[in-house]
């Protein structure tokens, strides 16, 4: 072997294991690249579903909001005296700022999940575009490996201009920074997730709390309506009671004075009429003694019943008077306890259990239940 074969093989030995070395550190890379973009894609399926389910929590809070305020537009429609400030009011006003909350979080959560995404995505087409470049070079480092030296006379052709345009060792740096990157987004993600799990699983206890507390107020005003409804309805009956007994009583005093007024009108008229005896006869003999005793007595007696009769006037224009108070107030409760059993019928259906990440799926489970890692 001379000199310049040895050259040659030397030559041809180095280049192999730089070939070879290169081969292994870009498909290492590769690999990781790979790996990578697989994770990336798998974090963006999972923000796809945490996107759905806020999407959807969201819809669900603000359908619960619209009937919220349903229900308060339709006890704001009350009757006068019965619009005041009572605690089903006070828990449906609770309501509409726990809703407004939860709307104003997911929102939030969902700003968040789509700047994740917009990220992840970003990412993602670096990772492939660094994976095609890797894939790329692999192939032509391989195919030099896989070339042998062929005969001719003709003299090598002169290289071709440079290529080079980075560091020697940019082409892995590059690459890991974006895997570094696309770790820290990785890690953003998963915490974006659990942040938007627990927000909307958080703020769905409160509602399904919150809906509770006003449904048992609306109970609660409903059975204290009704007592005093009940009550309202007996006092009526006595009413009604006291009325009649009164106006038999005043029909018996309008009789018993009319029943006077003959006798007196006699006694009267004969006293009169014997004030026309001649002036010798006009003395205060025993008969007009007792004219005037008898018209006295008499008048005595249905003076007495007219006090009576007018005492009875007007007790029973006071009992009408409470009467037509009383039937308006059983009137406006009753109108009260039909609305307000409207407005309980009104509400949605009872709010569900919370959810909870379990692996890479979506799960429902109770709430108390052991929460598993995501």
């Amino acid at each position: 072997m001379n000199v310049g074969d040895k050259v040659t093989r030397n030559n041809d030995n180095r280049v192999e294991r730089a070939l070879r070395s290169k081969c292994a550190q870009t498909s290492k890379l590769k690999g990781l690249l790979e790996e990578t973009l697989a994770k990336t894609n798998n974090e963006l399926s999972k923000m796809e579903s945490i996107k759905k389910h806020l999407t959807q929590e969201r819809h669900r809070f603000n359908m619960l909001y619209q009937r919220n305020q349903e229900r308060r537009g339709q006890r704001g429609n009350r009757p006068g005296r019965e619009l005041v400030r009572d605690q089903p009011l006070k828990e449906l006003k609770r309501e509409t700022d726990v809703l407004a909350r939860s709307i104003e979080k997911s929102d939030e959560k969902l700003q968040d999940v789509a700047n994740s995404m917009s990220r992840l995505n970003k990412l993602k087409a670096l990772l492939k575009s660094d994976l095609a470049d890797k894939s790329h070079a692999l192939d032509l480092d391989r195919k030099c490996l896989d070339m042998v030296a062929t005969d001719g006379a003709q003299a090598a052709a002169s290289l071709p201009d440079s290529v080079t345009t980075g560091l020697p060792f940019g082409w892995k740096r590059d690459t890991y920074n974006t895997l570094d990157a696309s770790r820290e987004a990785h890690r953003v993600a998963t915490k974006t997730r659990k942040d938007a799990f627990h927000v909307t699983n958080t703020q769905k206890m409160r509602t399904k709390d919150q809906y509770d507390v006003v449904q048992a107020a609306l109970a609660n005003r409903l059975k204290t309506v009704t007592a005093v409804n009940n009550q309202l309805k007996d006092q009526l009956a006595n009413v009604d009671d006291e009325i009649s007994k009164l106006m038999k009583a005043k029909k018996d005093l309008e009789t018993a004075i009319r029943d006077k007024m003959p006798p007196l009108n006699l006694a009267r008229q004969r006293y009169v009429t014997r004030t026309r005896r001649p002036r010798r006869e006009a003395v205060f003999d025993e008969v007009e003694h007792a004219l005037l005793l008898q018209y006295n007595e008499l008048k005595e007696i249905v003076v007495e019943l007219q006090k009576k009769l007018q005492t009875v006037v007007g007790r029973l224009t006071n009992l009408k008077q409470q009467k037509q108070s009383l039937e308006t107030n059983i009137e406006d409760k009753v109108h009260c306890i039909k609305m307000d059993h409207v407005c309980r019928a009104m509400a949605p259906s009872r709010p569900g259990t919370a959810v909870s990440m379990r692996s890479s799926n979506l799960s429902l489970y109770s709430v108390g239940s052991e929460p598993a890692e995501m």
